[in-house]
């Protein structure tokens, strides 16, 4: 389970990173034994992090497997990206797929906050070489 130093060292990266263009993140759930709402806390700590202290010049963010979030916490996290470039983001998850999550970012597509969101297989999700 990611402690609050994991937390911290994932802030620094980001915050010394400035050039960083494209982050690409893992997260796997097979090891531990976590309750789904501390798996969806974790995400939403992950969040809060990239919009506190991601570079200006990030324009692409790879969701790997099952990084999946509520609606809820999509929405806060466009809404705070709000003001900064377009973002492009690429999950593996089908969820964002549904029709409510399907209309909420449409919306922010509209409001200029995403560039493009994809749901791809995982396989494309890892290669970086995979344009969105």
């Amino acid at each position: 389970m990611p402690s609050k130093n994991h937390f911290i060292e994932f802030e620094k990266l980001l915050q010394v990173c400035q050039n960083l263009k494209s982050l690409l993140l893992i997260t796997s759930n097979f090891y531990m034994q976590r309750t789904d709402e501390e798996i969806l806390e974790n995400r939403k700590e992950i969040l809060k992090i990239l919009i506190k202290s991601a570079p200006t010049n990030l324009r692409e963010i790879r969701f790997f497997n099952d990084f999946n979030i509520s609606l809820e916490v999509l929405e806060e996290f466009f809404e705070k990206w709000r003001g900064r470039p377009a973002l492009s983001i690429l999950t593996s998850n089908s969820i964002y797929e549904g029709e409510d999550y399907k209309n909420l970012i449409n919306k922010y597509k509209n409001n200029g906050v995403i560039k493009n969101f994809k749901c791809e297989s995982y396989v494309y999700v890892e290669d970086m070489n995979f344009k969105i």
